[in-house]
């Protein structure tokens, strides 16, 4: 029978006992590993918080790329960015909310020399009367600073500044620029301090190129940029936004590049560079940042408080700690079992209800009530509508006397127009029954004579019992409390002392009486009073948690090192009420402690803090001496102290390093060897891992000159050496994709050769049937047959121009390598105004000549064909009553020829100039054409070398300039005859 009550016992309470084992098994174990990992625990800490912050930093300053990214794709889905447009996205992002730091979002526009003084003049008349690009002065190209968010006083000064005039930026815009990624620049000056508070400062760009393209060659990229977006930082601003005060117990460092100097010093939390001090401190770490192809030092140290917080936990307070832990958590789980269970349907009830809504009119009458409204009184909505609210749920108070409507909060909520929320009421069940309900009232006008109100009902039955539950756990928390292993007391937010436990009592060897109120300061050492009260009154100032070490007077008048942990208490609605203090005795502890640091200090300085692989080997027997951390983790933290290396490494067998340090010990010469493999067992499992290793194996020598131990050094370089190997992997393998490319291209165009060549004939046969039938049947066809042949014949022309054109983009296609000669733009364009003479004649057009270069050496057919699309379609796309007028014409720009057509024609909008070069792409569809000819000119133009730029508006007519990559016809001609 007992047997049987036990198992039921363990049954119905196995997740609470399960609690207990584990967290009393767990702290048992962390009990005995502590004592061995003492040593280790307070830097892991420091690495973890270091690498937290660094981490911070680099995953901040991608957001920040990101934001970037966002501007880009604002110009990219719009044809024209204005200031409003930036100012409206830069207020959406809000950066000040969500990413403090950042010093603004900014847009700098490309401007040539050419387009200096019409840039200048657009940014007057947009209200910046003394805009100028600054610093002044002649260059190639200038950044003119145009749009800048927020424009504050800082970033006011920043508008029209140039920066590319300045090298350090300059460098960032180009890597940007060429690689279409995110570029970081060095340390600078932004141009926004004033004087005041200066700091470091750097930027971050983001490439826009022109007719949002996103071009693959490098020279393409610098071709066609057209701007930068970019955000600029204060360096100072930026970190104590980032880090804030998550990081007070580190000192933070950040160098800006690769060195170390101490004018490479872009930020820091104080003014003395730690890592520059004659002495390190104990813990510290130095990582490497690499934020948009720049590269950042962070060098982080602890202060002293954070050495001293990160080992305050010790073997003993962690094994009587856990143990407490386990049976609070066994007691706590327990209570919660016999709550559920005693409760369930109470707690069903409540994790199904809803809150209920009802709307009343100007009368108090009820319009809506949903569904959980029904369910909570009873009544169905057809029985509520349009009547009274309160005569129907709220009529009688709970003693059966009549409530009059006249002092319903309800209905007086709406006559006064206030909002009442969460108040009080008791309701009536359609049965006549009475429960307590949650009212808020929302009057609601909108603007007509007639005002409704919004009422939320909520149950709160379940609530008032649950106050009710909260004082009977409270009355189990004292016993409880009394019956802990720790001394637990309860102060309020005068400090005074509300409950001390039984433990307390015993210890103290005090009456309750005495205990309570200011009775722990009796207790207290002398000493320890004022700063205990310090501590105290500093973590009541944030309502925040703390610990104190004090010693306290024993029943037996002997003073014993206590810690208490004091948890901050809050109330219901979420106010500061004092605090619960749990106090455990740490005196042997802390002298354990004291033995414990006293024998791993030295051990800790040697070989914790070097970042390498380091072990000792004798001589005499050639076991192992020492063996730091890192050279313990590489083989899988076995045993190598006291073995020699044989045993310690079997697998190193026959791999040639044991070899080499028999040579050194032998010949007293140390070894050096770089990317040394070796097959390492990293897991103490068998299994050989193929690894690479930069090493130094250094005699060292005695008295006599003989080797007495060797000192192994090493850094593995495993990750370098497979990086450098999938390098040459990835680039054979681009290789191959590029020849594959190059066959489908090949094979594409011979297909559409044959297709245009074999379709030629059919249509042929098509045409000819066409014109017979209408021959056949002359005079014999209806007019609506006369339509269908007309439709007929249009469509086999339309389909003959279609595979024409095919056709020559074909040609154009492998006319790569055409022959070239020189030519004379005037007999070339005589040539074609042969052809065109009859749509010259029939537009009346005029057509002015200015040929500054006479020559150029080019294949005849598609200069021809350039000059033809070119001036025809100058002519076709005219305005109708305007005279046609055309001006052709060529000069020499840098190491280009040009050709310039320029008319008064249509024009077209703007945004819409690359869509001219499209195949089949056609913006004005009353006059016949293709949409074929410009696409072959683009075509034939970029397979030379050369490029087309289009500049058009609408009504006003378009200028085509062509730039040929050819020097003049004599210059070749000359080196002919010589």
């Amino acid at each position: 029978m007992k047997l049987s009550n036990l198992v039921a016992f363990v049954r119905e309470y196995l997740i609470a006992i399960s609690s207990f084992l584990l967290i009393f098994l767990l702290t048992l174990f962390i009990y005995s590993e502590t004592k061995k990992k003492a040593l280790e625990r307070n830097e892991k800490l420091f690495e973890l918080k270091a690498t937290q912050a660094t981490q911070a930093l680099e995953l901040r300053m991608r957001d920040y790329m990101q934001i970037l990214v966002g501007a880009k794709a604002l110009f990219v889905a719009s044809d024209t960015v204005t200031r409003e447009d930036w100012e409206q996205y830069y207020s959406t992002l809000k950066l000040e909310e969500n990413y403090p730091g950042i010093q603004g979002v900014g847009y700098a526009h490309i401007v040539k020399p050419n387009e200096l003084p019409a840039h200048v003049s657009r940014l007057r008349k947009e209200g910046f009367k003394d805009f100028a690009i600054r610093p002044e002065g002649q260059r190639p190209i200038y950044t003119s600073i145009i749009y800048l968010e927020p424009l504050d006083t800082r970033n006011q000064r920043a508008i029209g500044f140039d920066m590319f005039s300045d090298s350090v930026r300059r460098s960032a815009m180009q890597m940007a620029r060429d690689t279409r990624k995110p570029a970081m620049s060095g340390k600078v000056k932004l141009v926004q301090e004033t004087g005041v508070d200066e700091q470091s400062g750097f930027l971050i760009y983001l490439p826009i190129y022109q007719d949002n393209a996103e071009p693959e060659a490098i020279k393409e990229r610098q071709r066609l940029i057209e701007g930068f977006v970019y955000s600029p930082f204060r360096a100072k601003d930026l970190m104590m936004a980032i880090w804030g005060s998550n990081f007070n117990d580190l000192d933070i460092e950040v160098y800006d590049g690769n060195r170390l100097g101490e004018n490479d010093v872009l930020y820091s939390t104080g003014e003395e560079l730690y890592f520059h001090a004659n002495k390190k401190r104990e813990l510290d770490m130095l990582s490497t940042l690499s934020i948009g192809n720049h590269t950042w030092r962070v060098y982080c140290s602890a202060k002293p408080s954070f050495v001293r917080s990160a080992d305050t936990e010790l073997p003993y307070f962690i094994l009587l700690g856990g143990t407490i832990i386990s049976l609070l958590m066994f007691f706590i789980i327990w209570s919660l079992i016999n709550t559920r269970r005693s409760n369930s349907l109470k707690q069903t009830i409540t994790d199904n209800a809803t809150a209920a809504l009802f709307i009343i009119d100007s009368n108090g009458n009820c319009t809506f009530m949903n569904p959980a409204a029904e369910e909570m009184t009873g009544y169905d909505f057809k029985e509520v509508q349009n009547r009274s609210l309160h005569e129907m749920v709220h009529h009688s108070r709970p003693d059966g006397s009549h409530y009059p409507a006249a002092e319903c909060p309800l209905r007086n909520a709406l006559r006064n127009r206030k909002l009442k929320q969460a108040y009080d009421e008791v309701f009536i069940r359609r049965d006549g029954s009475f429960f307590d309900v949650s009212c808020s009232v929302h009057p609601i006008e909108d603007g007509s004579r007639d005002a409704y109100a919004i009422i939320e009902v909520r149950d709160i039955t379940e609530e008032k019992r649950a106050q009710q539950a909260i004082i009977e756990s409270e009355a189990r928390f004292r016993t409880m409390a009394d019956n802990a292993p720790v001394i637990i007391s309860i102060l309020d937010i005068w400090k005074q002392s509300v409950y001390v436990n039984k433990q307390w009592l015993d210890f103290t060897g005090r009456t309750f009486e005495d205990s309570i109120n200011f009775g722990w300061q009796q207790v207290i050492h002398a000493q320890d009073v004022a700063a205990f009260e310090e501590q105290y009154n500093q973590a009541q100032a944030s309502e925040a948690g703390f610990r104190a070490e004090v010693r306290m007077r024993r029943y037996d008048g002997q003073y014993r090192w206590m810690v208490a942990t004091c948890t901050p208490r809050f109330g219901a609605d979420g106010d500061f009420l004092g605090y619960i203090s749990s106090t455990i005795d740490i005196t042997d502890i802390k002298e354990a402690d004291r033995k414990v640091k006293q024998n791993a200090e030295l051990l800790q300085k040697l070989f914790v803090e070097v970042p390498a692989l380091v072990g000792l080997v004798r001589a005499s027997d050639k076991q192992y001496l020492l063996a730091n951390p890192l050279y313990r983790k590489l083989f899988g933290n076995r045993l190598l102290v006291g073995k020699t290396l044989h045993e310690a490494h079997a697998e190193l067998a026959y791999q040639g390093i044991l070899e080499e340090i028999d040579k050194v010990f032998s010949t007293g010469t140390h070894y050096v060897g770089k990317e040394v493999p070796l097959m390492i067992d990293r897991h103490n499992d068998g299994k050989l891992t193929q690894s690479y290793f930069n090493m130094v194996i250094q005699p060292l020598m005695d008295a006599k000159g003989k080797p007495e131990a060797v000192l192994i050094f090493a850094v593995e370089v495993t990750e370098l050496v497979k990086a450098r190997t999938k390098l040459v992997s990835t680039n054979e393998e681009l290789s191959l994709k590029n020849m594959e490319l190059l066959r489908t291209n090949n094979d594409l165009d011979n297909f559409v050769y044959t297709a245009s060549h074999d379709l030629k004939s059919p249509i042929a046969n098509m045409e000819g049937l066409s014109n017979m039938l209408r021959d056949i049947l002359e005079g014999k066809l209806e007019s609506e047959d006369k339509q269908l042949l007309d439709m007929l014949a249009e469509a086999i022309d339309k389909l003959k121009r279609t595979i024409a054109d095919l056709a020559e983009i074909t040609k154009v296609q492998k006319g790569l390598h055409a022959k070239v000669e020189p030519l004379s733009f005037e007999q070339v364009l005589q040539d074609v105004m042969l052809d065109i003479d009859s749509l010259i004649k029939e537009s009346n057009a005029k057509v002015e000549v200015d040929f500054q270069m006479k020559d150029l050496l080019y294949a005849r057919k598609n200069l021809r064909s350039i000059i033809y699309n070119l001036m025809s379609n100058a002519i076709k796309y005219r305005k109708a009553e305007v005279t046609p007028e055309v001006r052709i014409s060529t000069y020499l720009e840098d190491d280009y020829v040009v050709l310039q057509v320029q008319d008064n024609g249509l024009g077209i909008k703007k945004g819409q100039e690359h869509k001219l070069f499209d195949m089949f792409k056609r913006l004005h569809n009353h006059v016949e054409g293709t949409g074929i000819g410009l696409y072959i000119v683009k075509r034939i133009i970029e397979n030379n070398g050369g490029r087309i730029e289009v500049e058009s508006e609408l009504g006003q007519g378009t200028t085509f300039r062509v730039y040929f990559k050819q020097v003049p016809v004599q210059a070749p001609l000359q080196s002919q005859q010589v």
